[in-house]
């Protein structure tokens, strides 16, 4: 009795492993390469559309009295989020920061166009009020400032409060243009609205003639206030490396606009290598390299990583890709249980689930092991 139960229990455990080999030899791996197309359309939802506006009194020395408030701008650019856990996002610094002489007279030369009749001023009359009127804030005697930010689609007015698409910023630290041209802000994170973010590349490995690409927000002269823009999306190549003021600067022919600045720019692996700062004409361009970038972030602590809602669109892109949609959907899904608002994401299941319908699903195997090739 004992030896047919030995005999049993070793012929058990021989078809155990017997079918254990066959179940590895059935294990399918499948490779994906990333693409450059691929590697756009993940730093997208990190890219955000950056509107800066100011507020004042007026103070009229002729009449000793002060107006109500006067507002100037707002003044549009685009940023990019760097740590979607913290909230902090990188934007070019003139997009947040307008010298208070530039605001003082908008908005001194707009109270004396309410106010007074400006056909009987003379030059003096204008350079009188500039010199004597004086602009303060509510609480200072500098204008005060509100940065909001919204994410995906944008409109290019003033907001009237925090809602599911505009998030006030605080402005953390930034370089003037004239130096370094950076600025940091910080969101507070919101339930339900996780963020996307993107990694910096190593500037210092830039060679001329590298295929670059720029997201953001540009004008164009079809945009007005109410206009709502969506992120674009274009492609060139790296020209020069020049110092201005000291500091060094990555010339790059490219088509940009007004509203691109602090624009990130990628490489061909998607990282950002430099955000957009100026130009001398909309084809030819300059950024700030992110070793400058990188050097501000870490003098005020914040880490550049990525977060969940990051690895779950990108592995619901590559199933995608590789036509496995129901498993697409299921990443897609749990990006959208992150950020009802990811706007990518939402296409992208809404994309899969046609496919579904039109047959074109691909079976994904139990045991099927996808390898990502970066």
């Amino acid at each position: 009795m004992k030896k047919s139960l030995l005999r049993w229990l070793v012929s058990f455990g021989l078809l155990i492993f017997i079918f254990s080999i066959a179940l590895a030899g059935c294990a399918t791996e499948v490779s994906y390469e990333i693409t450059s197309q691929d590697r756009s359309i993940l730093a997208q939802p990190s890219v955000c559309y950056i509107a800066t506006y100011y507020y004042a009194y007026v103070y009229d020395a002729w009449y000793d009295e002060w107006s109500e408030l006067y507002y100037y701008g707002p003044m549009g650019g685009t940023g990019f989020c760097v740590n979607p856990n913290t909230g902090h996002i990188v934007t070019a610094a003139h997009v947040v920061d307008t010298p208070v002489d530039e605001i003082k007279y908008a908005i001194v030369e707009a109270y004396i166009n309410d106010y007074y009749d400006i056909s009987t001023f003379t030059e003096e009359d204008w350079d009188n009020a500039f010199n004597t009127f004086r602009i303060e804030g509510e609480d200072s005697p500098e204008p005060d400032r509100e940065i909001w930010v919204q994410f995906n689609t944008a409109t290019a007015g003033i907001p009237d409060d925090t809602n599911e698409n505009y998030t006030i910023a605080e402005l953390i630290d930034f370089s003037p243009w004239e130096q370094r041209d950076i600025a940091i802000l910080k969101t507070t994170p919101i339930t339900g609205r996780s963020l996307s973010s993107i990694m910096l590349g190593d500037s210092s490995m830039v060679e001329i003639q590298d295929n670059i690409t720029i997201i953001g927000y540009p004008w164009t002269g079809e945009i007005s206030w109410e206009s709502i823009m969506t992120p674009t999306v274009a492609s060139g190549m790296t020209s020069a490396k020049k110092m201005v003021g000291g500091a060094e600067v990555i010339q790059v022919d490219m088509t940009a606009a007004q509203g691109n600045s602090g624009s990130p720019v990628l490489n061909e692996s998607g990282e950002v290598i430099g955000i957009l700062t100026m130009g001398t004409t909309e084809s030819v361009n300059f950024l700030r390299p992110s070793s400058d970038v990188a050097a501000m972030l870490s003098k005020n602590g914040v880490t550049n990583e990525q977060g969940m809602v990051d690895e779950e669109f990108k592995n619901g892109l590559i199933m995608y890709r590789l036509k496995y949609y129901s498993e697409a959907i299921e990443n897609f899904n749990a990006v959208l249980n992150l950020n009802q608002g990811h706007l990518l994401a939402q296409e992208y299941r809404s994309k899969s689930q046609e496919a579904i319908n039109r047959g074109e699903e691909e079976e994904f195997k139990e045991g099927t092991e996808v390898n990502i090739v970066e």
